[in-house]
């Protein structure tokens, strides 16, 4: 069965702006016009939708399960439309997105997106730091770390390991120190910004709790993974970003043991979230719980 539009446009207004009157105003019609569509629609559909009172009109938990499905149905059906017929080849998604995650994990699934949501462009750029006022210029970001706000909502996504990862050349130049797990001079890069540091990783896997010698400080793992590629030195990296890298052989375990990441990679968008960017949220979890590669997926935790 499939329920008048009109009526589906006004439930969908008056349950967004919690009033009648509002969701009249905004669809250029009378309140009595509202009502008698809202009426209709609960006879449709056999329920009540609405629970009114002088105070205004709240949504009965039926209400609340449908208006998911009626807002993005709605939302797609404009999206088509402006795709078919208002010269608009597509909607534009705006994502910042951690350099690594991007990377190493949403760059190689994201053929799979525009095949379900030809209607979508995205327009990616990749960060190395979370924003300090999230999505003030992005419906979407994907951080390493997290800044909290009020008006945005925060899912985590991963929780990553450390590894300490060298050249194969390398490990044969000093497979000795390696062997006995003493690192102590051995030159090293370091990627800025990270809480967790040497002492902790060689504590935590119980290595001689000794410091390499940092020849280089460097922002981003990718780079760092290319200068550990060139035989610069050890690296501390998350498990993330070095799958492939140690999966193709360019480079290889410095010492064995990992640790778990103090912090994780976290998907934040606004309160209020549009069709858009719901089908990207829908779309990510899908991914990394049954992708069936690429770190194991964190318990999802709401933040905000």
């Amino acid at each position: 069965m499939l329920p008048p539009l009109r009526a589906l446009v006004a439930f969908e207004a008056v349950a967004r702006l919690h009033s009648i009157g509002a969701a009249a105003r905004e669809l250029g019609v009378s309140q009595a016009a509202v009502s008698q569509q809202l009426k209709g629609l609960e006879q449709f559909l056999g329920c009540t939708l609405f629970e009114r009172s002088q105070r205004g009109v709240t949504l009965t938990q039926v209400a609340r399960q449908y208006l998911p499905v009626v807002t993005g149905s709605l939302q797609h059906l404009k999206l088509q439309t402006q795709i078919l017929f208002g010269g608009q080849q597509s909607d534009v998604l705006r994502i910042k997105v951690n350099h690594s995650i991007g990377h190493s994990w949403l760059l190689p699934r994201l053929n799979d997106f525009y095949n379900r949501f030809p209607f979508i462009r995205l327009d990616l750029t990749l960060v190395d730091w979370p924003s300090s006022e999230p999505c003030r210029d992005a419906d979407i970001e994907i951080t390493n770390g997290v800044t909290e706000a009020e008006h945005t909502r925060t899912e985590r996504l991963f929780q990553e390991h450390w590894l300490m990862v060298c050249s194969p050349a390398f490990r044969r130049q000093f497979g000795k120190e390696l062997a006995e797990g003493n690192i102590s001079g051995l030159p090293a890069i370091q990627v800025k910004g990270y809480q967790e540091g040497w002492l902790q990783w060689l504590s935590h896997n119980r290595y001689a709790p000794v410091l390499p010698d940092v020849r280089l400080e460097i922002s981003n793992s990718l780079h760092g993974l290319e200068a550990v590629r060139q035989d610069v030195g050890l690296m501390l990296v998350r498990s993330l970003v070095a799958q492939e890298w140690l999966s193709e052989g360019r480079v290889v375990t410095a010492l064995e043991g990992s640790m778990l990441s103090e912090s994780s990679h976290f998907m934040i968008t606004r309160q209020h979230r549009s069709a858009k960017v719901s089908y990207f949220c829908d779309w990510m979890h899908q991914q990394y719980r049954y992708a069936g590669s690429g770190p194991e997926p964190a318990e999802k935790a709401l933040i905000k």
